[in-house]
């Protein structure tokens, strides 16, 4: 069985939308080392242990929202759990102060500015690196799909962009953000690594933002396509999702079982595609809705459920997503339904932590 791990990040706000530096006071208040600051100080992640089922990290993860959200009323903050600022592009006078961040700011100063977005990060455990880059190519053609299911960011400047995903746009200023390629192997993959930090384009490692990528710090796959979700049972479901995408593909590997490749520009569009309209682009005459997506990875992925009870979660996430749409979906009704920016924040803030009604 695959172990599961999921990093969250947040945004602080004031009670109008606005952005507010107090992470260094949230992880103060905390006083847990798995709340962390993050590229800006208007920023917090979380990072759940590592979970042999769903049961356990869904009760993390709620736990760790909990968590931040008392500390941040107590300093007088709202945490929010979307992609993306409602107000404004902060920019770099927000970076946090560290040698790290401040080297990514001098090289990347336009990315480093739209940068501070909050997405959804989830490892699944794969200790063999080779057999780790051989998954990441198969899953390739998924990253559209699983996207689809984990847009949260479609408010901008205080009214509805039109996008699902805001997040997505700002991040394509980082010369590496970009799905990873077909490589058959490590040394194919650590090649590609070095020469993007040769050319300048990443500041380090952990800088190489690949929508799905070796952790650089765990023996993990990281998929980290989807914006942070509005609440903690979307994750869970996204996360079961992933996990058993990987369980089947490493057994398809194993069985020699053919792959469908798909190109790099198609899968850019597609991925953009599904930034603007929250699904990617129909390629023929069908209308390809979400539910036929969905359809199709959870015929793919059930071999890979481990049990009933982990069954059960995904299968329950996938028909609430399908009943009352991803968090950009469920923002917009909230946006035209509360008399103010202010109380889109209230209704925002808590959802995060499961508080308020979000269907």
């Amino acid at each position: 069985m695959l172990t599961v791990g999921v990093e969250e990040e947040f945004l602080l706000l004031d009670p109008a939308g606005a952005v507010v530096p107090a992470a260094s006071d949230v992880v103060r208040e905390v006083a847990d080392d798995r709340v962390k600051p993050e590229l800006m100080t208007y920023q917090v992640e979380t990072a759940t242990a590592v979970c042999a089922d769903l049961t356990t990290l869904e009760s993390q993860l709620v736990d760790l929202r909990q968590r931040v959200a008392t500390a941040c009323d107590a300093i007088g903050v709202r945490v929010a759990a979307v992609g993306a600022p409602f107000v404004g592009e902060p920019g770099l006078e927000f970076v946090t102060d560290s040698p790290r961040y401040r080297a990514l700011a001098l090289r990347f100063p336009d990315a480093t500015s739209g940068g501070g977005t909050c997405a959804c990060q989830i490892h699944v455990g794969v200790p063999d690196r080779d057999l780790a880059v051989r998954v990441l190519a198969r899953l390739r053609r998924w990253l559209p799909t699983l996207f689809s299911l984990g847009t949260n960011s479609p408010v901008s400047s205080g009214r509805d962009t039109g996008w699902s995903s805001t997040r997505y746009v700002r991040q394509l200023r980082w010369p590496t953000f970009a799905p990873p390629e077909p490589w058959t192997s490590t040394d194919a993959y650590d090649a590609k690594v070095v020469e993007l930090l040769d050319e300048g384009a990443a500041l380090d490692v952990r800088s190489v933002y690949h929508l799905a990528r070796l952790s650089p710090r765990y023996p993990t796959i990281e998929i980290r396509v989807a914006d942070t979700c509005l609440d903690a049972a979307d994750t869970v479901m996204l996360a079961g999702v992933c996990r058993a995408l990987v369980t089947v593909l490493t057994a398809d590997i194993e069985h020699g079982r053919p792959d469908l490749p798909v190109s790099g520009p198609a899968l850019r569009s597609a991925l953009l595609a599904v930034a603007v309209s929250g699904r990617p682009p129909t390629t023929g005459p069908e209308d390809v809705t979400r539910a036929v997506l969905v359809t199709r990875l959870l015929r793919t992925i059930l071999p890979g459920l481990h049990d009933s009870a982990e069954t059960d979660l995904v299968l329950a996430g996938l028909e609430r997503v399908h009943r009352y749409g991803t968090g950009a979906e469920r923002q917009r009704r909230l946006l035209a339904t509360t008399p103010d920016l202010g109380g889109f924040v209230d209704a925002v803030t808590a959802a995060t932590t499961g508080d308020g009604a979000t269907r």
